[in-house]
Formats: structure tokens, sequence, C-alpha cells
């Protein structure tokens, strides 16, 4: 049998026990608890072609309410790459529309407050450069 929980820091906890098939010892049970990342907040890995914008998208989508706001983080292992990221705005036949925020050129770096609104959607980045980067 495992059990898996998620706390409110991200974390992701499995606790698996012997099954009845095990030997039975006096009042003894045997647990074991393993930690493991959660993929909706580790770092993504991303390569980007020379003069041409790449994108990379998150694989976890944010379920979106109104006024909310997102941050997204870089650092380049290799080159300076410039960065846009996604965002929502008000507008298009659905209601939003998709608008990019140039969040600027350097090794690393983050931008605040990037409007996403009521909108349920994957987290994406463009960015430009030979460059070998990590995001979030």
């Amino acid at each position: 049998m495992t059990i898996t929980r998620k706390f409110a820091s991200g974390a992701v906890a499995s606790v698996a026990a012997l099954s009845a098939a095990a030997p039975k010892a006096a009042d003894t049970a045997v647990t074991t608890v393993a930690l493991k990342a959660d993929p909706c907040t580790s770092w993504k890995n991303a390569v980007g072609i020379p003069r041409k914008w790449s994108k990379s998208s998150y694989g976890c989508a944010i379920l979106g309410r109104p006024g909310l706001k997102v941050t997204y983080r870089w650092a380049a292992e290799r080159g300076t790459p410039c960065i846009k990221v996604k965002g929502f705005v008000k507008g298009g036949p659905k209601g939003f529309k998709t608008k990019w925020y140039n969040a600027g050129c350097g090794k690393s770096g983050f931008i605040k407050n990037v409007p996403w609104g009521n909108v349920a959607a994957d987290r994406e980045i463009q960015f430009k450069s030979a460059s070998l980067l990590k995001w979030r």
C-alpha cells in the first residue's frame, strides 16, 4: 500500500507500508518515507538557438483566479539569454488573450507581478541566445 500526500510547501511525501504477506514480528511495523520534488515548483531545463527565439513550456498548468500575478525566475548555465514570459490580459474572444512580457537579458534574473488572471494555462518562456538555462 502506498499513501501520497502533497503539503502546502509543495513537497510530496509517499509512505509505503509492508503488505500483509510480510512476516509479522510482535508489535513491530516498518514504514518508509520518501520525499520527491514537486514537478510544479522544480527548475525546468531549456536550450536556446543562436539568433532565434526559442520557446519552453513548463508542463504544469496554473489554475488562475481573478487578479492573480505570477513570478518567473531563470539562471543561465551557458550564454546570456534575453527572456520574454507569458501572461494574460483581458480581451479576445475568450475574455482573455496571451501577452508576452519582456523580462530583460542576463545570466540570471526574475520578473514579478506578471498578470495571469482567471486563466488555466501552462507557464511558458521565450528566449533568444545560444544558451543553456534553468527556469521556473
